[in-house]
């Protein structure tokens, strides 16, 4: 018989409210206002437009758990509101809760404080089967109400009395309490996922690297502390190759573009290089660098071996084909790079042990290894330390009188 898991404290809207505040980057500002009641119109659409593809394209994802991201970020977007219409924290939990109890006929009750989703889940689990609602219908209703914020001001917000201001929200949050109950969610896993989300890509101060995967294991093993690759271009035009060296010993094979069009791909295993630094992983390197950890014959064959490299060579490649269109600029404000990028990374490294670093260690690996990229375009040779331990990756330019 398994045993049982204790249920986690009751999430309370106070305290998600906190977290997601926390990392709104939106001016508090009509302008702010304007693009966080854009973001909870455009995430609603998300949503209709998910269960649309799903039947239409017959997913392999299922139509909850498409829904389940977008009403959790329609959650975001639309606590953010509340924050900046000055609605009190409780207030858009307390009538979220009248308004449930108005629309299915049951009698008002006294209001506990702190609100938490568990009391608004709690109310809804009698209707929580999912023939019980009908989705199409509540999500016209949601989509409705979304369409009208939006074009609601932020000094019509503001006109209203507090009072109203508060009921007009909490009624939001009851429809998508509604919404969440149509696909058989509870609104508080909603939350949660939203929150675990939200602090993998904008975790404040909280910013923490996992152990290193090679934690244990002998010394020969391991990424050495410190990694100073030289990178050396020869030759010109159709014959133009990079070569690297560590300690002056060559490391792997000559690299070309590969291409039909130059576009200097010969650089790029800085980017495995930047993999290592902040994500302290590269199944490539660990090959290159004879640090594979045969002591484990599971590591050895599923982390290090074939099919993980070619996942990373496949990412670095996806990456740099994106970044063609999409210029990822190093100096863009961390959190900044589009989500869905990240998103695709993740999937690709699911069931691998590098799943367990975090969207915003992607996201810095990616902008890291594009600046010292661009470094390395504009010398044509030099050295990129890593500092593994201490997840840091800097360029040293070579003079063409310095010899690899």
């Amino acid at each position: 018989m398994p045993k049982p898991v204790p249920q986690p404290m009751p999430l309370s809207i106070p305290e998600y409210r906190l977290k997601a505040c926390q990392t709104n980057q939106f001016p508090q500002t009509p302008e702010g206002f304007q693009q966080l009641k854009f973001g909870y119109f455009g995430e609603v659409g998300g949503l209709l437009s998910a269960v649309k593809k799903s039947g239409r394209d017959n997913l392999a994802a299922t139509v909850t758990e498409l829904a389940a991201e977008e009403l959790g970020d329609a959650l975001w977007y639309l606590i953010n509101v509340a924050a900046l219409v000055d609605v009190d924290h409780n207030q858009i939990g307390d009538h979220c809760l009248i308004a449930l109890r108005r629309q299915y006929g049951e009698a008002e009750q006294e209001l506990v404080e702190p609100v938490t989703f568990r009391h608004i889940d709690s109310l809804m689990e009698v209707r929580r089967k999912p023939d019980s609602i009908d989705r199409s219908t509540q999500l016209g209703k949601l989509a409705s109400h979304a369409g009208t914020m939006a074009a609601t001001t932020f000094q019509a917000y503001k006109a209203l009395a507090p009072h109203k201001r508060a009921e007009n929200l909490g009624m939001h949050l009851a429809e998508l309490a509604v919404a969440c109950a149509s696909f058989d969610l509870r609104l508080e896993d909603v939350a949660r996922a939203n929150l675990e989300k939200i602090h993998s890509r904008w975790p404040g101060d909280e910013k923490k690297y996992p152990e290193p995967f090679d934690k244990g294991f002998p010394e020969h093993e391991q990424f050495p502390p410190l990694i100073a690759m030289e990178f050396i271009e020869r030759g010109t035009g159709q014959n133009a190759h990079v070569v690297q060296s560590l300690h002056g010993v060559f490391i792997g094979d000559r690299l070309t573009d590969n291409s039909n069009e130059p576009d200097d791909y010969r650089f790029h295993d800085v980017f495995h290089l930047a993999y290592v630094a902040y994500l302290g992983w590269s199944p490539v390197l660990r090959g290159l660098l004879k640090r594979k950890r045969k002591s484990d014959p599971k590591k050895d064959e599923n982390e290090d071996g074939a099919r993980a490299m070619i996942i990373e060579e496949g990412i670095a490649t996806w990456i740099f084909n994106h970044a063609k269109v999409h210029r990822f600029d190093s100096k863009e404000k961390q959190g900044g790079l589009d989500y869905n990028v990240l998103k695709q990374i993740r999937s690709m490294v699911d069931g691998y042990e590098v799943d367990v670093c975090q969207l915003w260690q992607w996201e810095t690996a990616i902008l890291k290894g594009f600046e010292v990229f661009r470094q390395l375009q504009e010398h044509r040779r030099g050295i990129v330390t890593v500092d593994v331990l201490n997840h840091t990756m800097r360029f040293d330019p070579l003079t063409k009188n310095q010899q690899p």
